[in-house]
């Protein structure tokens, strides 16, 4: 389950990463302060000073935390649907960002030169994340590739079998696009 990037199930699995690190941080960093307070009586010791640091990659990890709270991943329904995929050619549980919005991808299915991509939300312009794609594609010398974002997850899971079945798959350029579709996510 979900410990990798683009895998089913990483972004609950984030979501719980994200919260036990910063609930340890603060426990270190409270820790650190009391001690110190109970040491010395005034607050400008270098325990406090010490607490306070320990406390922003706590801050860190709580403002991720939220950030995976806001997006959710696909659900196991779905997932069990692409099992007869290729798996090679799946991410799961993604979260693209452009200027303007995000969009929770539940998966992209990449073969060679195609890309297709399944975000139910019906709120979404898809249009506007395929021209994002396109725009971060092309400058990153990826220009031939097609790529087509599906709100029905029975149309994405047809262009899936579709792009599953071709026989030979240009494993370097799938690499490549799969590359920067985690890089791009969440």
């Amino acid at each position: 389950m979900g410990k990798n990037k683009g895998s089913f199930g990483y972004i609950r699995h984030m979501r719980k990463k994200m919260l036990i690190h910063a609930l340890i941080l603060y426990i270190i960093a409270f820790f650190i302060f009391f001690v110190g307070k109970t040491r010395y009586s005034d607050y400008a010791t270098m325990f406090s000073i010490t607490a306070v640091v320990v406390c922003i990659p706590g801050s860190m990890r709580l403002v991720s935390f939220i950030m995976f709270m806001i997006h959710r991943g696909g659900d196991t329904a779905f997932f069990e649907k692409c099992s007869d995929l290729d798996e090679k050619l799946l991410i799961f549980d993604c979260v693209v960002t452009t200027t303007g919005d995000s969009y929770d991808v539940y998966a992209f299915c990449i073969a060679d030169d195609s890309v297709a991509g399944f975000c139910p939300d019906p709120k979404k312009d898809m249009q506007k994340l395929e021209k994002h794609l396109r725009e971060m594609f092309d400058k990153n010398s990826l220009k031939s590739v097609g790529i087509k974002i599906f709100k029905e997850e029975d149309k994405f899971l047809r262009r899936s079998s579709e792009l599953s079945a071709r026989k030979s798959h240009d494993e370097g350029k799938t690499d490549s696009i799969r590359t920067l579709l985690l890089n791009l996510s969440l």
